[in-house]
């Protein structure tokens, strides 16, 4: 079970009060988050996952570091519902193939997916996810997803950690395919999306009833920084037992 929550999390991709003044169209903040995109050659920080699991809010801490197109690394802390327990994840993509170790020691293995093996059998939203470094790069790329299922409109700006942001806020279409996104899917979202660089700092999503069921958001964040390609290198420990994953990655499964 936790094993499929901390690969869920992953696929994703992934995101105060609003300050009265004249907002920006959804079309210009898009324009925005393309041009950050493109400008965009990697990202690394920390990003917090609260989602309902099990009638509980658990918060998922993850270290992580993206470079485009294809390559990330995030160690994740999954606490585990109804103890005081934190399960440890790893997990590794060179572009080539996606690697996730368990390292707790009573269920330490390790998954293996090449992508070739997956080729053809994602979607558009799930090509999205892996290809922008599991939701923590090209977000632009999934936004525009996003505003497919959710009637978003910029409704303001705001500021968060000294930083201006456009706030973009939409309801669940009726359209909208059932289970597009990994995590629990909420009927009204909001994004805050940084005014000057186009990144998504953070998401919140409500269910029918107002409550909260979902929050992403971004701390201690460094753009460009130079990132080598060997921080993505991964090598299996010794005596840990290797799982080949032909089939879909269990983190984008719908």
């Amino acid at each position: 079970m936790m094993r499929k929550v901390s690969l869920l999390l992953l696929g994703l991709c992934i995101l105060a009060t609003v300050t009265p003044v004249m907002a920006r169209t959804l079309e210009e903040v898009m324009l925005e988050m393309e041009k950050g995109a493109a400008n965009l050659k990697d990202v690394k920080g920390v990003q917090k996952v609260k989602f309902m699991m099990e009638r509980e809010m658990v918060t998922v801490t993850n270290t992580f570091v993206a470079k485009t197109p294809d390559k990330f690394k995030a160690e994740a802390s999954i606490p585990i519902p109804g103890t005081k327990k934190v399960q440890k994840v790893l997990t590794v993509c060179d572009g080539k193939t996606i690697w996730q170790e368990t390292m707790a020691p009573e269920e330490r293995k390790v998954i293996r997916m090449k992508l070739t093996d997956v080729a053809g059998k994602l979607d558009e939203y799930q090509q999205k996810i892996l290809g922008s470094g599991a939701g923590m790069i090209g977000v632009d790329a999934l936004l525009k997803l996003a505003n497919a299922d959710y009637d978003l409109k910029v409704t303001g700006t705001t500021t968060l950690g000294g930083k201006t942001m456009d706030v973009l806020e939409g309801k669940l279409k009726t359209t909208a395919k059932p289970g597009q996104m990994t995590l629990p899917t909420p009927a009204k979202i909001k994004y805050l999306v940084g005014a000057s660089d186009g990144f998504v700092y953070k998401v919140e999503g409500w269910d029918k009833a107002g409550k909260n069921i979902l929050e992403i958001s971004y701390e201690n964040i460094k753009f460009n920084t130079g990132v080598p390609d060997k921080t993505f290198s991964y090598q299996p420990p010794k005596k840990v037992e290797v799982i080949d994953a032909a089939e879909v990655a269990p983190y984008l499964i719908k």
